[in-house]
């Protein structure tokens, strides 16, 4: 089906609507103004599928009537998934199974993006940056243990046996921890006992799990490994708040016919460690 374009009333609009150019007094194309009216007026897009719908918004703009609608028409449609690209300086995306209380984690999604990040970075380092006895770096130049490793986590070096988080994709696209080593999230036992089968965005402190979910889906789009140094300021319900400082590898085994897994693993970054933060 074509778009549809809700507006900051609450109005529904065909994306090639000429009364909505009239209105806007608009001279470019559908696109472009579906883009601008997202952006700059908090429009909200919406197409529907056969079973599934797409969301297209700007959170920090998007007015309360276009999304008391939009909640209105997910609740009419009953889309078994909804597909949410939300811009915050560049565009994101989520898939949000809509069975059950799927609304209220797509409210979590918005009211999540509206803030800032809190105490988080994440940057692509070059493979040179690690250290020459770095064991990312010796997984990462054996392409034939690197791959095998997403199949079976024990196939990885002994040094980060216990070190690792393995994701598979389920039947609506979501990422849900299949595995992990013995001291991954070690600071809450309540975590470890429920994670697997459970999204990776669902840890206890729950926006660094979104933040953390989001590097794993930009590997799931690009299919390439991705290396990073990566910070951030983490609240355990158990043991208090802790900042970390680590490397990250993100490996993708993507094969037709079934479902893509992620492996990441993990290695401490020596020169700034964990610490509790006051």
């Amino acid at each position: 089906m074509s778009p549809i374009l809700i507006d900051e009333r609450g109005k529904h609009w065909e994306a090639r609507s000429l009364a909505l150019r009239s209105r806007l007094r608009a001279s470019i194309d559908d696109v472009q103004l579906a883009q601008f009216a997202i952006l700059n007026l908090g429009f909200i897009e919406v197409t529907a599928g056969r079973d599934s719908a797409r969301v297209r918004l700007r959170p920090a703009v998007v007015a309360p009537a276009a999304l008391g609608a939009l909640y209105l028409w997910l609740h009419r449609r009953k889309p078994q998934r909804v597909v949410v690209s939300w811009h915050d300086g560049r565009w994101r995306d989520e898939i949000v199974g809509w069975s059950g209380d799927g609304w209220r984690r797509l409210t979590a999604v918005l009211e999540t993006a509206r803030l800032p990040v809190p105490g988080y970075s994440r940057g692509r380092v070059p493979l040179a940056r690690l250290g020459a006895t770095n064991p990312l770096r010796h997984l990462f130049e054996d392409s034939s243990r690197l791959a095998g490793s997403v199949i079976n986590p024990q196939r990885l070096p002994t040094p980060l046996r216990n070190r690792y988080v393995l994701l598979a994709e389920d039947g609506n696209g979501e990422l849900r921890v299949r595995d992990f080593g013995a001291t991954m999230m070690s600071r809450s036992k309540w975590w470890r006992r429920r994670a697997r089968g459970n999204r990776i965005d669902d840890m206890p402190d729950w926006s660094y799990g979104r933040w953390v979910g989001e590097a794993y889906r930009e590997v799931r789009r690009t299919g390439q490994p991705l290396l990073e140094d990566v910070r951030a300021v983490v609240e355990w319900p158990e043991v208090g708040t802790f900042s970390h400082a680590y490397w990250r590898l993100i490996v993708p085994l993507i094969q037709p016919g079934h479902p893509t897994r992620l492996l990441g693993v993990t290695v401490d970054n020596g020169d700034v460690g964990v610490r509790q933060a006051h």
